[in-house]
């Protein structure tokens, strides 16, 4: 199938990120752009959700009282969804988005275990 251009933003709060197919010209900020087929572009969209998903029940979990954080998990789940998106960011990359990440340290973070 072939692969079509994509423009990912990540965010810090709300939904984890955002696929567009074009660019806004008033609004061309991005972070990342890739090229990827439908099923890719799913996938991705897919860890989203689930990344999502971990850090509202992150949230949640934090507001329980008297039960020790560190039994929940979450927010070891979030970091390790939110790796698993950088990692599929990256491989479906460009060569100037590979090298975006390489030199701002994403590609450490998602090497940390």
């Amino acid at each position: 199938m072939e692969k079509k251009t994509y423009y990912v933003t990540i965010h810090s709060g709300g939904m984890i990120g955002e696929i567009k197919e074009h660019v806004d010209l008033n609004d061309s900020y991005y972070d990342f752009e890739i090229m990827a087929t439908p099923e890719e572009i799913r996938r991705l969209k897919s860890l989203f959700e689930e990344a999502h998903n971990e850090d509202v029940q992150s949230f949640v979990d934090a507001h329980i009282p008297l039960v020790s954080h560190d039994e929940f998990g979450n927010s070891e789940a979030f970091d390790q969804k939110l790796k698993r998106i950088y990692q599929t960011i990256y491989e479906l990359g460009t060569p100037e988005t590979k090298q975006k990440m390489e030199q701002t340290g994403v590609v450490s973070f998602m090497k940390e275990t």
